[in-house]
């Protein structure tokens, strides 16, 4: 097995472990509450770890025979092709678009919402959120239409602004997200399990919170439009309508909620901790930085790097793993193909100078999700061989990098880490390992 081998193990293994399926079940089996008395019980999954979260609580209920409670047809919403069962359970099933919005998007969410309307006092609502939900579930206020929209969330993509930032203006132009979903399921009680693509873990965040208070403002908005100098690139309405709200005529997002539980069940931090896990499995010594790589991705790339220097010199141990993970972003300057993980990835190896060259080592990085960019790849594998081909092919990495090209680049290197849709997503994850003894 060579470190390249290990560190798809390793990955492979707690993509594996923490499945949203066991996750929501787990945490259901250990939490009584959808155990106590009520009347009647909706059951609603959207984000891209939806059908394995749906699959995990219809689990739960059939083996609790609760099943006779659920009232209509539970809906998933999400980026793959789902079953019309799940559990023999009839699923309302919404293949919806991702990362923006379509009218896909708009007929999952007006579904929601007329599902959980219907839901009264002594009901529950259990509410199965996970990143890619701002996209995949979209309702836009009656003032602007689905493209301006798209148009708003292409400029922030486009901008590089950072997911907190994107989400903000998502929110209140959404009459679904923002905590709005959650007043829809008032008065009955409203029960939300999260699996969190946000590094901060901030609930109003992830999924643009439909089932979290909203903490941001019109005004928090505009500034973050005046941050990105994209003033006349924002589509007209959505411009005005954030003006409207900043000189309150329009109300804001609610930022008191009630009847509303919100849990996270799986974060990049608790993905971390189970990498190193594994890794010690591995016979590697696990290092686990309490940092976040969450700017500029060719920025990040070289902070990794640095950060592997630093560990060399102060590590005895000769065979470690160094766990990070975060959510960079890229600013796009040129007109290649790649995607974040793809792109820190080259830029670590433009990094790369003897001190490790000498050694044994991989690096992965990769998004959670299986998707990197608007890539077939979920991010890169590289070590030495990605060196050796490297200067054999007598390839200009800068170049690449300047063009946003690292996905052409990764190819002529045989560098690209490949899986498929994993159905989870808990944002990016980086693994270098490192063995001296070799």
């Amino acid at each position: 097995m060579t470190l390249r081998d290990d560190a798809s193990s390793i990955y492979k293994s707690c993509i594996k472990n923490l499945n949203p399926s066991s996750r929501v079940y787990d945490y259901l089996k250990h939490n009584n509450f959808i155990e106590k008395d009520f009347e009647s019980l909706f059951v609603v999954s959207f984000g891209k770890a939806s059908i394995g979260m749906m699959d995990g609580a219809l689990k739960y209920i059939i083996d609790s025979n609760l099943q006779s409670k659920i009232l209509g047809d539970p809906i998933v919403v999400t980026n793959q092709n789902c079953p019309e069962l799940i559990h023999d359970v009839t699923i309302n099933a919404h293949t919806s678009s991702h990362p923006t919005p379509s009218e896909l998007s708009v007929s999952a969410a007006k579904d929601v919402y007329a599902y959980v309307a219907d839901a009264q006092a002594n009901d529950i609502v259990l509410v199965l959120i996970s990143g890619g939900g701002s996209s995949l579930l979209s309702m836009p206020i009656e003032e602007i239409t689905l493209e301006d929209k798209i148009n708003t969330t292409n400029v922030l993509l486009k901008c590089g602004a950072n997911i907190n930032e994107i989400n903000s203006i998502r929110k209140h132009i959404s009459n679904i997200k923002g905590g709005k979903l959650a007043m829809i399921c008032n008065p009955a009680n409203c029960f939300s399990l999260i699996i969190s693509d946000v590094i901060n873990d901030d609930l109003s965040t992830i999924a643009s919170g439909p089932t979290s208070p909203d903490l941001t403002t019109y005004n928090d908005c505009l500034e973050i439009i005046k941050k990105y100098n994209i003033e006349d690139e924002i589509p007209e309405n959505v411009f005005n309508i954030l003006i409207s709200g900043k000189d309150n005529k329009k109300p804001e997002t609610p930022k008191v909620l009630k009847n509303i539980t919100n849990n996270i069940i799986c974060s990049n931090r608790i993905f971390r901790k189970e990498l190193s896990a594994v890794a010690l499995k591995y016979g590697y010594k696990p290092i686990l930085p309490d940092i976040d790589l969450n700017s500029e991705a060719v920025t990040e790339g070289k902070n990794l790097y640095d950060l592997v220097e630093s560990v060399l010199k102060d590590e005895s141990s000769n065979k470690f793993a160094i766990i990070t993970g975060g959510e960079t972003v890229v600013n796009l300057t040129g007109d290649g193909v790649g995607g974040r993980n793809q792109e820190l990835s080259v830029a670590f190896l433009d990094n790369v100078n003897e001190n490790l060259a000498s050694l044994e080592w991989s690096l992965l990085s990769v998004g959670t999700d299986g998707i990197d960019g608007p890539t077939s790849a979920a991010g890169a594998l590289l070590d030495n061989t990605s060196l050796e081909l490297l200067r054999q092919k007598d390839l200009n990495i800068k170049d690449f990098l300047i063009n946003n090209d690292s996905n052409t680049f990764l190819k002529k290197i045989d560098s690209l880490f490949i899986t498929g849709p994993s159905g989870n997503n808990v944002a990016d994850i980086q693994i270098i390992l490192v063995d001296r003894n070799i």
